[in-house]
């Protein structure tokens, strides 16, 4: 097994990882994680799910119940997280996926790695790129603009995990860059099509 790198691990879990989990499978997945790779360099534990709950209770009194844990451990396995094993007396077996090794935090390191490579969005000469691309009409409501009043709209918000790179980008005018803002096309699209059926009845 590699050397366990804590701060990528810690980079990679709060940068990609921890907004896709609850904050309870976030505490969870910690735990099971400090437990396994950290404690011993494993990526297996076994402990039941009892003591999982003892362990995750807001305080020493208070434990958080056994079927909450058994669906947070769900949510974790379908998240691919973790991997369920089986169980005896000692507890069940949980193996642990590392970030790196979890398929959506896999996707946003790609996308990571293509907004290093090519930065369409704050270089001045390759956002020019884009509005030649696209003939300075704006991607939503097909207007004119100019280099006053042009934007760049990212498809794939940067909230979403969406990346500068070229197709990425759309030529945007402002109105419609507002009202997209942080949605996908899907979420602003009935906004969209009103402001462009007001504008053009004006």
């Amino acid at each position: 097994m590699t050397k366990f790198d804590v701060q990528k691990v810690f980079e990679q879990f709060t940068d990609y990882l921890m907004p896709a989990l609850t904050p309870y499978e976030a505490t969870l997945y910690i735990f099971l994680l400090r437990n396994s790779f950290v404690k011993n360099g494993s990526c297996d534990i076994r402990i039941g799910k009892r003591t999982i709950g003892g362990n995750l209770g807001s305080s020493r009194s208070q434990s958080t119940a056994f079927s909450h844990v058994t669906e947070l451990l769900k949510g974790l396995k379908e998240k691919g997280c973790i991997r369920i094993g089986d169980t005896n007396r000692e507890g069940t077996l949980y193996s642990i996926s590392l970030p790196e090794d979890i398929p959506l935090v896999k996707e946003k390191l790609v996308v990571t790695a293509e907004q290093k490579e090519e930065d369409f969005f704050n270089d001045p000469e390759k956002r020019k790129e884009i509005f030649d691309r696209d003939k300075w009409l704006c991607h939503y409501c097909g207007d004119k603009v100019t280099d006053k009043n042009a934007t760049l709209d990212h498809l794939i918000p940067q909230c979403k995990g969406g990346g500068h790179n070229k197709n990425n980008l759309k030529t945007c005018c402002l109105v419609c860059n507002a009202i997209k803002s942080g949605k996908t096309y899907e979420e602003a699209a009935p906004f969209l099509l009103k402001s462009i059926r007001e504008r053009k009845q004006q």
